[in-house]
């Protein structure tokens, strides 16, 4: 099985590119953690430097010396037909890079990479339900598939309906699924279960393999944990789960050490962890939308899901995916405009659930959390991934009171609606003040900053949408 890590920011001007150790590190732990492919999503092997190109041959070498095999993605959105000449000289001049990953099928370009190294594997990256007659290689050579198997977020470990339909068009044995996991970032993922639900889907279906991104694309390799300098050591248990060792085996091997000793707690942090998957599957927003920042991601600006806003999602474009429950759990879904006017049916999971698991589940995260970052077990590592949990559980809580202040001003409690999104202030206030302890400022005070201006236009008797 194909699993691959993809590896961002391999920019001409970025320093630790150029620094030979962080390569080594990088291809040393990952290889430990089960991880047999890389895919360089921004390199530049065309039209970067001399000396960029000369270090880029060197990554690739060094990776298959890991028995890590390279792989490069390359963005078509511009005239395809331009670049056949340069893809071709690519292939030709990297003779250890093993393929290519297609952002869309283009049979000029399949035809410019076969002509030079008809051994080059592609892929074709996409999330939609792809044609398997739109592109073809010579010699009837395979040509496979990247399609992403839940969106942009990690939900569950059932996929969506769309990749099932991808593996069916084209074949398992073609399809590699693809992790976007934005609706963790900056913070690790403790959704162990999850991870192993979705590998063993795939080894059900036959699919060849997966590739899984950062959980800080922006940041790879780097990351903003001052605990930790790169995101492979800060998050070894989670690739470590992705290559196929679980948290039990590593506790039994006796390795990391902060897991062995602290594994009592892991349960906990895994409940906060389902928090923002529940938040994604449950709000149904498309790739845009970030629960950790209770906000859509639009034009390079975060506009807040208001409480308002909560109450008409289906006016909201970015909220076009209200059934996705439905599709990936089969249950029906109530969302709080359905409930407000017809509550929920007995089989049916509505606002009702939803309060009663964030509520659990952020009593376990928290509890560990808050006892990880108490722990004097000497491991640097505890101390920072307990906060996470600590953050990932408060954002339950935050969840809970502004879906009881929506459902309050539904009613027409808004003195009520006010008493909730006070308490929701204070413990997002409370998130940012945690995670900035140990990481630097993210995207925090801009949402605190809408947060505010909505509790103090609520106090006014003014509920607006943002959205």
């Amino acid at each position: 099985m194909l699993r691959a890590f993809w590896s961002w920011n391999q920019h001409p001007d970025s320093k630790w590119f150029y620094d030979k150790s962080v390569w080594q590190k990088m291809f040393r732990a990952m290889g430990g953690c089960g991880f047999n492919a890389v895919v360089f999503g921004d390199a530049r092997p065309i039209d970067g430097p001399a000396d960029y190109q000369q270090m880029l041959k060197w990554v690739f070498e060094t990776a298959l010396d890991y028995n890590i095999a390279p792989y490069v993605f390359i963005d078509l959105s511009d005239d395809a037909s331009r670049l056949c000449a340069d893809l071709r000289e690519m292939v030709e001049t990297y003779t250890n890079l093993r393929g290519l990953f297609l952002s869309r099928g283009d049979q000029a370009v399949v035809d410019a990479i076969d002509a030079a190294r008809p051994d080059a594997a592609i892929f074709i990256c996409g999330s939609e339900e792809p044609n398997a007659d739109a592109v073809t290689r010579r010699g009837g050579r395979k040509i496979g598939c990247s399609m992403k198997y839940s969106g942009d977020h990690l939900v569950d470990g059932n996929p969506d309906p769309a990749f099932l339909r991808s593996v069916e068009a084209v074949g398992a044995e073609n399809v590699v699924a693809e992790f976007s996991i934005s609706n963790f970032q900056p913070w690790t993922s403790f959704s162990y279960d999850t991870v192993e639900s979705a590998l063993a889907n795939l080894g059900e279906l036959g699919c060849e393999g997966f590739c899984v991104h950062p959980l800080s694309v922006d940041e790879w390799p780097q990351t903003s944990d001052t605990f930790f300098k790169y995101q492979w050591q800060r998050d070894l248990v989670w690739y470590s789960v992705w290559g196929g060792t679980g948290v039990e085996q590593l506790a039994r091997q006796g390795q990391p050490k902060w897991l062995v000793r602290n594994v009592r707690v892991m349960s906990g942090f895994q409940a906060g962890s389902r928090i923002p998957e529940l938040l994604s599957l449950y709000f149904g927003g498309d790739g845009t939308w970030r629960p950790q920042l209770c906000s859509v991601l639009g034009d390079g600006e975060l506009r807040l899901l208001t409480i308002e806003d909560m109450l008409h999602l289906e006016n909201i474009p970015e909220f076009r995916k209200l059934d996705w429950w439905t599709q990936i759990t089969g249950d029906r879904v109530v969302h709080l405009a359905e409930y407000i006017a017809s509550g929920s049916p007995e089989d049916a999971y509505g606002p009702e659930e939803l309060l009663e698991e964030l509520t659990d589940l952020s009593g376990q995260a928290v509890a560990a959390g808050e006892k990880g970052m108490r722990s004097a077990s000497g491991e640097k590592e505890l101390p920072g991934l307990a906060r996470d949990a600590l953050c990932m559980g408060r954002l339950g809580e935050f969840y809970v009171e502004r879906l009881r202040a929506a459902l309050a001003h539904a009613r027409g409690d808004d003195s009520e609606a006010i008493e909730h999104l006070t308490r929701a202030l204070g413990l997002y206030r409370e998130i940012a003040a945690v995670d900035s302890s140990h990481r630097e400022d993210g995207e925090w005070a801009s949402v605190l900053k809408a947060l505010e201006a909505e509790h103090a236009n609520a106090e006014k008797g003014v509920f607006g949408r943002s959205t």
